[in-house]
């Protein structure tokens, strides 16, 4: 099967008790992941733990993993965080009427800030990663223009503090112009019983065979 890297590949250290990466940005459908140890165990979701019964993967042959459709989603509207304990805040994302929402409730995301022509402010504090969707909401609307009358209003929760160096926390919603892309996001878990060893793991587009 052949298959083009995409985006930069990480590692976790695994051993006897289950270790996670940080959050990585979802490029595409499958990971390529391949252990320096004998054999190890990978769970693939928001916050994995993996275990024996978890897929297998061994220092014989690499495995590609299938982790699901990526996922992008317009956001033109969000409330200042409310920073709570620990850096930890929670906002809320509006998607634009007419819109179809993709984002499902449990999920991983990250930010982008998208600059629209005529900004006074790149707001790049707004770029995050590791943010989770705690609830999904449908709005009705009435708007007035072109649409289907609903919006769907995501909450999220995650550090809105440190990962900026806001240290009050983010101040600012978006300016005129300036919009959000939402993008989904996954953490990878390893365990391998006991012996300690690398697990590696990259982003791949499959080509053909």
């Amino acid at each position: 099967m052949a298959f083009i890297g995409v985006g930069t590949g990480f590692n976790i250290n695994a051993a006897g008790t289950a270790t996670r990466s940080p959050c990585i940005a979802q490029k595409t459908s499958y990971l390529r992941v391949l252990t320096g140890v004998g054999t190890a165990h990978v769970a693939i979701g928001t916050f994995p733990t993996a275990v024996v019964t978890d897929t297998v993967v061994t220092n014989q042959q690499p495995e590609i993993l299938t982790i699901g459709q990526p996922i992008s989603q317009p956001i033109n509207e969000v409330t200042t965080p409310r920073v709570q304990a620990g850096a930890v805040g929670i906002c809320t994302l509006t998607v634009p009427e007419g819109y179809g929402n993709q984002m499902k409730a449990g999920s991983l995301i990250g930010l982008q800030v998208k600059t629209g022509s005529g900004s006074t402010d790149n707001q790049t504090y707004w770029n995050l990663t590791n943010l989770y969707v705690q609830s999904v909401q449908i709005h009705r609307v009435n708007t007035g223009v072109s649409g289907n009358g609903f919006t769907d209003k995501l909450t999220v929760t995650g550090d809105f503090v440190t990962q900026n160096v806001q240290t009050a926390g983010i101040q600012t919603g978006l300016l005129s112009g300036n919009t959000l892309e939402a993008r989904s996001a996954f953490k990878m878990s390893a365990y391998t019983g006991g012996n300690e060893g690398a697990v590696y793991a990259q982003q791949v587009q499959i080509t053909g065979g």
